[in-house]
């Protein structure tokens, strides 16, 4: 008996020494020894070991590849127009005098304002006559129209049935038949000089050509002091739309 209380007693204290061995190692270990006798010994022993880490993170927004913001595009345009702005005015040195108001150009002595004079004048002339010829061709086909529907009120009188007329209804009916026929000479007539209004105006057309790019580049080349490019060219003609309209206006 003496013995077994020994052996159970040397067991539980190698259990206490082995656990905090087995703990340190990174484990969990535990050893328990129990004796069934009140004069027993308990042995308990526990380790833990354990790590835990964190690494910090950043958040943030960004927009989705291909995707400018709506402040962003606005900025972007904006900059743009400012940058295109300064570069086309950067280009024009003698050119900027194109931005004066129409009395400067009809009253300008400047012999480098003399083909653009001449650019504006032979513009506003071709505007003038091709705006006559349009007017013309609609009014022949205006006229055409009426001297149409004149043509099928005759053929609607002729092809009335007369049985059982009076003659003071047939009287009625040849008098509005002469009363049509009689509009429809006029109006034949009308058609006539409707052509011939086309036909002047057209030639009119024909005489006065709207000036060409290479006209409004020579123009500017002769008037500029730096050299006339394409951009040059296209900001030429939106400020030069606007006197060849006020110069059509005063010519008629």
């Amino acid at each position: 008996m003496t013995i077994r209380k020994t052996l159970l007693a040397s067991l539980a204290v190698l259990a206490l020494t082995a656990a905090p061995a087995l703990a340190g190692a990174g484990g969990n270990g535990g050893g328990h020894g129990n004796s069934g006798d009140h004069g027993g010994g308990n042995g308990n022993g526990g380790g833990n070991g354990g790590g835990k880490g964190n690494s910090g993170a950043s958040h943030g927004k960004a927009s989705a590849p291909g995707q400018l913001s709506k402040a962003d595009d606005t900025t972007d345009d904006t900059a743009t127009a400012a940058t295109s702005h300064a570069n086309i005015h950067s280009k024009l040195g003698r050119l900027n005098s194109l931005q004066r108001n129409i009395n400067a150009y009809l009253n300008s002595k400047g012999p480098k304002f003399a083909a653009i004079q001449a650019y504006v004048t032979a513009a506003a002339t071709a505007q003038n006559a091709q705006a006559k010829l349009d007017a013309a061709n609609a009014k022949l086909a205006a006229d055409q129209t009426q001297l149409d529907t004149l043509n099928q009120q005759l053929a609607d009188l002729n092809a009335t049935n007369t049985t059982g007329f009076t003659p003071e209804q047939l009287a009625a009916l040849d008098a509005q038949k002469a009363d049509v026929q009689a509009q429809i000479d006029a109006q034949n007539a009308t058609i006539t000089a409707d052509t011939q209004a086309v036909a002047d105006a057209q030639a009119a057309v024909t005489a006065n050509p709207a000036p060409t790019d290479a006209t409004l580049d020579a123009a500017l080349t002769d008037m500029a002091n730096k050299p006339v490019d394409a951009d040059v060219t296209d900001w030429a003609k939106g400020v030069l739309a606007d006197k060849i309209d006020q110069e059509a206006a005063a010519m008629q």
